[in-house]
């Protein structure tokens, strides 16, 4: 697809969530290289700045930082209201990385209804309300951003990885309804990705024995491919991993993302 045509279907305006580092950066840095003005969502208000000042000054585009949190109740009110006046013909929902690897009662439950209101309520919230809008005009796009742990459950993860298979079927139930009206639903799959928040949740992702996938690279699969829904696994090596581990057992599958998620977090053995 033509930077034109990428344009004139996803355009004038996108809403990129969780924008301000990371897959998120990388989406808005690609989008507006298109020329399509941004709307940032992010929670920190100062990097979110420093951010649509950048691609402002880059690109000659208008942007629209929101700081907001994804997980309040009037989180998506709020964004309505803010991006009444304006035409959004995408939306990225990228917000959600796992907080790390922690038995499921070793911390309180507000952490794991965290990610659900995060992972799956947000993405619920947004896609009914600018989807509702891109079915009446009859374009749009919406990419939904999982993980490779969407593919079984996980020990350690056991939320994440659930929350993460509901997004992977919201997109995939979305793009059923919507492809034949002219919107594209893409659930964009990552696996482990070099990025502040992968770090930040302890895991060792930028290691030499764990190098991850550059984000820049995830995103730029995620837009070549929006079209090509309802889902795809970015990166040859985490495509053939998604392949294998569907083709497992699910005892097995459950094993070896067991397995997988002590490993990345430097975990010892399960006894």
């Amino acid at each position: 697809m033509s930077t034109t045509e990428f344009t004139s279907n996803y355009g004038p305006w996108a809403v990129v969530a969780g924008a301000s580092e990371g897959i998120g950066e990388s989406f808005s840095r690609q989008i507006a290289a298109a020329g399509i003005n941004l709307v940032l969502v992010a929670r920190r208000p100062d990097p979110l700045t420093a951010l649509a000042t950048s691609l402002e000054s880059e690109f000659q585009i208008q942007t629209r930082p929101i700081a907001l949190d994804l997980t309040d109740d009037d989180m998506c009110d709020r964004l309505a209201e803010a991006t009444a006046d304006i035409e959004v013909g995408l939306v990225v929902y990228n917000a959600g990385a796992t907080h790390g690897a922690v038995r499921f009662h070793d911390e309180p439950v507000e952490k794991s209804l965290g990610l659900v209101r995060l992972n799956c309520t947000g993405p619920v919230q947004l896609t009914h309300h600018f989807g509702g809008l891109m079915r009446e005009r009859g374009r749009g796009g919406i990419i939904l951003l999982s993980s490779v742990s969407s593919v079984s459950g996980s020990a350690r993860t056991a939320t994440y990885s659930a929350t993460k298979a509901f997004d992977v079927n919201l997109a995939e139930g979305l793009w059923a309804e919507l492809k034949p009206l002219g919107v594209d639903v893409l659930a964009l799959v990552a696996g482990a990705t070099h990025t502040p928040a992968m770090e930040r949740s302890g895991a060792l992702i930028g290691s030499a024995e764990f190098p991850g996938m550059d984000p820049n690279d995830v995103a730029r699969e995620g837009l070549a491919n929006l079209a090509n829904g309802p889902t795809w696994v970015a990166g040859d090596q985490n495509r053939a991993t998604y392949d294998m581990l569907r083709a497992l057992p699910k005892k097995d599958a459950v094993g070896f993302m067991s397995a997988g998620a002590r490993t990345i977090y430097g975990l010892p053995d399960e006894p």
